[in-house]
């Protein structure tokens, strides 16, 4: 049994303990069937999987579709390649993930934290919450936060501005950074965390680079590069090692349950053949289904990386002095690209004498810098921002005149939210706030 499965397995056998617990016996008027309050650290897990999950599955196969890294070509995918089906029932289930199996049991989670003292545990939380709202806020633009996550309390709570979103990130972050640097309380933040197993100095690390892609989304380049140094190596990166194929990785899974619905783009094959980009694309360009070279069952979902610190680095450098310290970054990053496909210095090497990759010191150029970056963040949703932000690379509709700059929201809201007005949104004209 792998230790995920043991842990997952322990954390079960403690919540059937305490239900049963309050079966026999509590107060009457308790539902013994619903336990008043579950430890933080057999939350956890939960979140944190269904954080990564989400990640890895809706955001990155609905975003890099939308930026030709892989395209739809069968069944309902299909469709969505050719924006057609991108309704808003096509974004129920991310929306719903997003609200009811991660920000609200985070609100919960943060509550008993910050009632029992585990400051390293709410430090850990508010990066998590931090995290899932700015992937929320970046697709949706303005969502429901201040009056939302209570239920049938308020089942209409009005939009707060992407503004006030990314206020309550930075707040969610500057505490955790804040918190990290006292006493973890009474708890260990190990107990639960099968990111980083407790490692706060980590964590710490994470709430930073969060930071960093906050502010580059919102044209603080320097202050996003000062950020971006906090990660030193790929060792520090936020990711999950799925564990086999008994609790595979998103990829994986929908390579097996929907085999031949999205493949490889020739958007992607043709930017990096123009470059004679061979060794990553002999790794990533194979057809997408179980034997995937790359798309494995134990792969390792990445949130926020090394790498893309590096390109942040080298993005403001291009905007700004071009110096020696961004062309460094911009080399690191790329490097790093190779080490996750499993290529080493020999094919990485060989990749920068080719032409435009290796511009020298003090030649970078925004359009250079993000087609690097593009390649490296293959299936990584933050490459749409990258792209809205910047243009880069140059992609053109698989259909119409326009790619679509944002995520419709989804049918529910339309439903049953009054604040929300049908049909007033574009997923091809309303951007979201900081790429307008």
């Amino acid at each position: 049994m792998t230790i995920f499965n043991k842990i997952i397995l322990g954390l079960l056998v403690l919540i059937l303990f305490q239900s049963c617990e309050t079966i026999v016996g509590g107060d009457i008027n308790e539902d013994p069937n619903s336990p008043i309050e579950v430890p933080v650290f057999a939350q956890m897990p939960a979140i944190q999987l269904a954080l990564v999950d989400l990640s890895g599955g809706e955001f990155s196969r609905i975003n890099s579709m939308l930026i030709q890294q892989v395209e739809g070509v069968a069944r309902s995918w299909a469709s969505f390649n050719q924006y057609t089906a991108l309704t808003p029932n096509r974004f129920d289930s991310s929306w719903n993930n997003c609200y009811e199996n991660i920000l609200n049991e985070i609100k919960i989670a943060r509550n008993s934290s910050i009632k029992d003292g585990n400051n390293h545990t709410l430090g850990i939380l508010n990066v998590l919450e931090a995290f899932m709202l700015m992937n929320a806020t970046d697709v949706w633009d303005n969502i429901p936060y201040s009056e939302a996550l209570v239920g049938f309390d308020n089942p209409s709570p009005k939009y707060d501005s992407q503004s006030k979103i990314y206020e309550i990130i930075n707040t969610r972050l500057d505490e955790a950074i804040s918190l990290f640097q006292g006493n973890q309380g009474p708890v260990s933040p190990a107990l639960g965390d099968v990111i980083y197993a407790g490692d706060i100095e980590k964590w710490s690390k994470t709430a930073y680079a969060i930071r960093a892609r906050g502010k580059l989304h919102l044209k603080d380049y320097s202050g996003a590069a000062s950020d971006a140094l906090a990660y030193t190596s790929s060792s520090d990166n936020f990711s999950y090692q799925y564990p086999d194929e008994n609790a595979a990785a998103q990829w994986y899974r929908f390579n097996r349950d929907r085999t031949g619905d999205i493949e490889f783009s020739p958007t992607m094959r043709a930017l990096m053949n123009s470059t004679q980009d061979t060794n990553r694309l002999n790794v990533i360009d194979n057809t997408f289904e179980t034997n995937h070279p790359y798309l494995v069952a134990d792969f390792n979902q990445e949130l926020v990386t090394y790498r893309e610190m590096q390109f942040i680095i080298a993005e403001a450098s291009a905007r700004g002095a071009n110096d020696q310290a961004g062309y460094n970054a911009y080399m690191n990053g790329i490097k790093s690209s190779f080490a996750r496909l499993g290529l080493g210095d020999a094919e990485f090497n060989e990749y920068i004498t080719q032409a435009g990759v290796d511009p020298g010191v003090g030649n970078l150029t925004l359009e250079g810098v993000m087609k690097q970056k593009y390649v490296a963040m293959f299936l990584q949703s933050e490459a749409y921002s990258d792209w809205r932000r910047t243009g880069f690379p140059t992609i053109f509709p698989t259909s119409g005149n326009a790619v679509p700059v944002r995520w419709d929201y989804p049918s529910s809201e339309y439903l049953y939210n009054e604040n929300i007005s049908n049909g007033d949104i574009s997923i091809f004209t309303n951007r979201v706030g900081w790429n307008q």
